[in-house]
């Protein structure tokens, strides 16, 4: 008889392999239509698969069109079964399939399109931060900001790439009018951050991206204007009148 494991394992391998069942599993199911039920089940659960992929990356069906990317989840699913029972959870690994898949190597910035598109998705589903509380701010005298620390927006990503995601971004959305020009020469970082109109993803500089990585590594204030002020045309007072606008800085505190 055997263990509920192997009988998970040879159903889990069924289900996600393109051969036959194997004889042993078989041997171990019972009626003659066994196969015919394990191919229905195996349709079913690739296109609850596939359509959870390709709802997470709609930037990525526009760049590509619709059959190219079903063509790619197809060859995606298969060697990818779902580790978890939340849809939501499931391609958090397309972005590393695309930067092998030989069809789109002719896009280069696709796979961090995909990274951008996945974290995105997972900003937008995070808990809520806490009251924005800056009292901090205003009960310490300015020679001491420096020593401050800040807690920034949970529902927030920051992402590195060679490419002008940004750009990509804005002008694959479904309401975006005007020109379509990417340059794709440009390297960006973008911040991801969930805000009450919708989540944003926006450009930094490279001393903005310094300067956010510093608080968001637990820097005093006094080091992030450090690592930001090696970079070029970096403006503390606009930065954080930037990010104290949009909500991103959260609290101020000191250890």
């Amino acid at each position: 008889m055997p263990s509920l494991r192997e009988l998970q394992t040879g159903f889990a391998e069924a289900v996600f392999s393109d051969g036959q069942p194997s004889p042993d599993f078989l041997a171990w199911c019972a009626g003659p239509k066994t196969e015919a039920g394990i191919a229905a089940y195996r349709r079913g659960v690739r296109a609850n698969l596939a359509g959870a992929v390709r709802a997470s990356y709609p930037v990525i069906e526009r760049i590509v069109g619709t059959d190219f990317l079903e063509a790619t989840i197809r060859r995606y699913v298969p060697d990818h079964p779902s580790s978890r029972g939340d849809l939501n959870d499931y391609g958090h690994d397309f972005a590393d399939f695309l930067a092998t898949f030989e069809p789109a190597s002719g896009l280069p910035y696709l796979p961090d399109v995909a990274r951008m598109e996945w974290r995105v998705q997972q900003v937008y589903g995070m808990a809520d931060a806490p009251e924005q509380d800056l009292s901090m701010l205003t009960e310490t005298t300015p020679d001491h900001w420096g020593d401050l620390h800040f807690r920034l927006d949970t529902a927030h990503a920051l992402l590195k790439s060679d490419w002008p995601l940004a750009r990509i971004w804005e002008v694959n959305q479904p309401a975006y009018q005007g020109d379509f020009e990417v340059d794709f020469d440009v390297a960006q970082t973008v911040l991801i951050h969930r805000r009450p109109e919708g989540t944003a993803v926006e450009a930094l500089t490279p001393a903005e991206t310094a300067f956010l990585f510093a608080l968001a590594d637990d820097e005093p204030l006094e080091a992030a204007v450090a690592r930001a002020s090696i970079k070029t045309g970096f403006d503390l007072a606009a930065t954080l009148q930037r990010c104290l606008g949009n909500g991103l800085l959260r609290q101020a505190y000191l250890p």
